[in-house]
């Protein structure tokens, strides 16, 4: 199995190389920085729960999930053109949580449990924002291409991997499990790859295609 300390490596530094010069770009690279520096967090105290308090990181992935919707949708608010666009948007982005928020207040029990469905009515609006983008950038300056490039990539293949591992669970299969996990390692490796380009792009090739 990959050693995932050299994600939350790589992850920090990312962070590092984003948060240089910060304060002089714009809202749209404040936000995806905001996105690096929460996915960072989050994925080490989730690694980090049964070392220091004994219990299992399940409940976490709902952190994970809400904040990753949220902050991504601000983020593809900034780059989307269209008013029906912008409306799909700012219209999931209250929904969506007032309506996964109530599902554990009215049954808090699923707040220890793994939630395919909050995974995907997460994930899936996130892609549709990122295709729209692609479209809308056709034969324009491509913002933050390489960006979302590597979300689209990475939370495509992640949502299949998820799916996986509950059908696993259903069909009570027990091989497989180191295998997914090391895909979904190299993805997010490969992900950080884009967000590298993109970083290096912003700083060192402003003339190219954002």
């Amino acid at each position: 199995m990959f050693d995932s300390k050299y994600l939350y490596l790589t992850s920090a530094i990312l962070c590092l190389l984003y948060f240089i010069g910060f304060s002089k770009q714009g809202k749209t690279y404040k936000i995806f920085s905001f996105y690096l520096l929460g996915v960072l967090f989050i994925d080490f105290i989730s690694s980090k729960l049964w070392k220091w308090f004994g219990i299992y990181n399940i409940f976490t992935s709902h952190f994970y999930d809400l904040f990753q919707f949220v902050i991504l949708s601000y983020f593809y608010a900034t780059l989307l053109k269209t008013k029906q666009q912008l409306y799909i948007v700012y219209s999931l982005i209250i929904v969506l949580p007032i309506f996964l928020l109530s599902r554990y207040v009215f049954n808090p029990k699923m707040f220890f449990e793994y939630s395919l469905l909050e995974t995907y009515l997460a994930t899936m609006p996130i892609i549709i924002y990122g295709t729209m983008h692609l479209y809308n950038n056709l034969n324009e300056k491509k913002e933050f291409h390489y960006a979302n490039i590597g979300i689209l990539l990475y939370l495509f293949c992640s949502t299949f991997i998820f799916l996986l591992f509950e059908l696993k669970n259903v069909f009570k299969i027990k091989s497989f499990d180191n295998f997914l996990i090391n895909i979904n390692i190299i993805l997010q490796f490969i992900k950080f790859g884009f967000f590298f380009i993109q970083w290096k792009v912003i700083y060192f090739n402003k003339h190219e295609l954002n």
